[in-house]
């Protein structure tokens, strides 16, 4: 079976721009001859350098109708830069469209040069701009306000979005018959409430900067809470971890001298023989420091260090205070047996035999 072919046709839009494009190149030489003929004017164009040498021209304009007076408020630059000096200011925009072939325009220009409407188009808070319908920012602006006569005045206020909204507008015979005082009050009246809206927009921002201030000091005590609360949890941590290394230090050296002793003690019984009863014996009295008395019998070959493992052993089967380093001294002759050198000295030679009498000693103590 073969498959039916199936042709693209081309679509209504497509059509519609190769035939744009076929009268754009059809006319394209007949608007040629026409710029020749007709040259564009000195304010035609809505680029920066035009639209400011239109409302330059303005300015000039007001003057010449007016001669005395040496300075006026009116910008000198376009409307688009108006617009953002407008917005980034917070400020009215005040647009006067100018008509030069109406009866009355020089009559209406001069309420503008009064000192009732200089004295409000000087506030800060308003940004006046003038200029000609006949120049191509006049025309943009009669279309983008809707204007319906001449001479024409507007008041723009900024709103949301980076965008402009009017306020105020007077036009035609209402604006020419208008007196300065009248159109001073209708300014004075936008004006005023504009500067109420600023003052509403002011104590809202400042309530958000003192919520924000407010909020900001809250977090910031809350994170000192936070972490005052860490710092003593990382305190009573270490303090934790050290009572544990303390124990543990304490419990090691516990256990090291619980071998210690045992090890003395193991030492001292491996030393120590039983009692002698006959032969050549030594019998040795021991005076503890605290006044009891320990008699024992010993050969008198034994060594020195047999006595001391005796008294080891005893303190520790009587459940006494051991001593690790015992200390043994005689009165009379007085003579101590402490230097190493002495434990391996038996006890006639320590001049002990017989019998003595030993005073017992904590060297430690």
């Amino acid at each position: 079976m073969v498959a039916p072919i199936v042709r693209n046709r081309p679509s209504q839009s497509s059509r519609m721009s190769i035939f744009n494009l076929f009268i754009r190149i059809l006319l394209w030489p007949i608007r040629y001859f026409l710029q020749l003929i007709f040259p564009p004017l000195e304010y035609d164009g809505l680029s920066p350098a035009v639209t400011s040498k239109a409302a330059e021209a303005f300015s000039a304009y007001l003057t010449q109708v007016v001669p005395t007076v040496s300075h006026l408020p009116w910008a000198t630059m376009g409307f688009a830069a108006c617009k953002n000096e407008a917005l980034h200011s917070n400020a009215l925009l005040l647009v006067y469209l100018h008509s030069p072939l109406h009866r009355d325009a020089d009559k209406v220009a001069a309420k503008f040069c009064r000192e009732e409407i200089t004295s409000v188009l000087a506030n800060p808070h308003i940004v006046p701009l003038g200029v000609s319908i006949h120049s191509s920012q006049g025309a943009q602006l009669a279309q983008l306000l809707n204007s319906v006569a001449y001479p024409m005045v507007a008041v723009l206020q900024p709103s949301r979005g980076n965008s402009l909204e009017v306020v105020l507008k007077i036009q035609g015979p209402v604006l020419v018959k208008l007196s300065p005082l009248a159109l001073q009050g209708h300014l004075q009246n936008t004006l005023q409430r504009f500067e109420v809206v600023i003052a509403e927009q002011e104590a809202r921002r400042i309530q958000r900067e003192e919520e924000n201030q407010l909020r900001a000091q809250q977090d910031a005590e809350y994170e000192a809470t936070l972490e005052a609360d860490r710092r003593r949890q990382r305190e009573q941590e270490e303090k934790q971890v050290q009572l544990l290394r303390e124990q543990e230090e304490m419990e090691e050296a516990a256990r090291r001298e619980k071998q210690a002793k045992e090890s003395r003690i193991d030492a001292a019984r491996s030393l120590l023989q039983d009692e002698p009863k006959e032969g050549n014996v030594t019998q040795i009295r021991f005076v503890l420091p605290s006044g009891r008395k320990i008699v024992r019998k010993f050969n008198s070959d034994d060594k020195v260090k047999l006595l001391r493992a005796f008294l080891t052993i005893y303190f520790h089967e009587n459940n006494m205070d051991e001593m690790p380093n015992i200390g043994l001294s005689t009165n009379y002759p007085k003579k101590a047996f402490n230097d190493e050198s002495d434990y391996d000295l038996t006890l006639q030679e320590a001049a002990l035999s017989p019998q003595a009498v030993l005073m017992v000693q904590d060297l430690d103590a």
